[in-house]
């Protein structure tokens, strides 16, 4: 091995060092009472060390988020190449999913924690915004294979507009992740409230959300499945669902339809009041 290779060598195995030491720190103390100097403490190097690799404690933060979500869509698309059965890929893509969180478990709490409007604003005014571009590209990324697999369950499923399966996608995702930050914190006390362990509970609640949008996968009839279920178009909220706006006259017959309801509510209120 020639000088320039070790070199690079040990400059890697210090960057990952140094990242490894940020995330253990931002776990214990979150972001905003994270400082360069207990990062570099935890890492066992010089502070100047650092600044040699990342320009800010918000750099680092961010470059650990951009990693991870990376490593997570990598592994979206390989197993989507595999052309599994709709249901068997996104068991699959959950999978990693799950894994993805235990690994990055206290990462994954700290981003929830962490004020991205706040972290975007200060890289903005040190002129330093494509590194928080580049994590909002990556997540971008991320939600749409995951889409991409809901999607194909979808249908295959009893959810045929494509709408409607952005919605089922975010609202499955949406409950996976709520379903981990009520559990990640203190895993014990959410056995001994719920009487199930985390990943017992994160298996039967996506289990819950596929059987409302592919009843027949599971020996269920459409007619039996879950109220849960996305409505068909014109009864409720997924029917007027887009992903990048809603429907305006479904909007304004439903606002119609609450300021009416709202008028009766204030009528009835107003004759039930006593009189002088």
């Amino acid at each position: 091995m020639s000088v320039k290779e070790r070199h690079g060598r040990e400059r890697r195995a210090r960057r990952e060092t140094i990242l490894s030491a940020a995330a253990r720190v931002f776990a214990r103390r979150g972001l905003e009472h994270s400082t360069i100097g207990m990062i570099a403490r935890e890492a066992e190097v010089a502070v100047g060390t650092i600044y040699l690799y990342f320009s800010s404690r918000d750099d680092l933060f961010l470059t650990l988020t951009a990693e991870r979500i990376q490593r997570l869509n990598d592994r979206y698309r390989e197993i989507q190449a595999r052309r599994l059965a709709p249901l068997e890929e996104l068991r699959a893509v959950v999978s990693a999913y799950f894994e993805y969180l235990a690994e990055s478990r206290e990462l994954f709490l700290t981003q929830q924690s962490a004020g991205y409007a706040h972290i975007r604003k200060r890289l903005k005014h040190r002129g330093e915004i494509e590194r928080y571009d580049t994590v909002l590209k990556l997540g971008r990324e991320c939600f749409d294979l995951w889409a991409k697999s809901v999607s194909r369950v979808c249908e295959a499923g009893s959810v045929d507009d494509p709408n409607r399966r952005a919605l089922v996608a975010a609202v499955i995702w949406a409950g996976l992740n709520g379903t981990f930050l009520l559990t990640g914190r203190d895993s014990a006390f959410f056995r001994e409230v719920s009487g199930l362990s985390p990943d017992d509970f994160l298996e039967q609640a996506l289990d819950f959300h596929l059987k409302a949008v592919h009843p027949s996968a599971f020996g269920i009839s459409a007619s039996s499945a879950s109220p849960l279920a996305v409505p068909e178009r014109g009864n409720g909220v997924g029917a007027s669902y887009h992903p990048h706006g809603s429907n305006g006259a479904n909007s304004k017959a439903r606002a119609e339809t609450n300021s009416n309801n709202s008028k009766e509510k204030t009528g009835d209120l107003a004759a039930a009041m006593p009189h002088e």
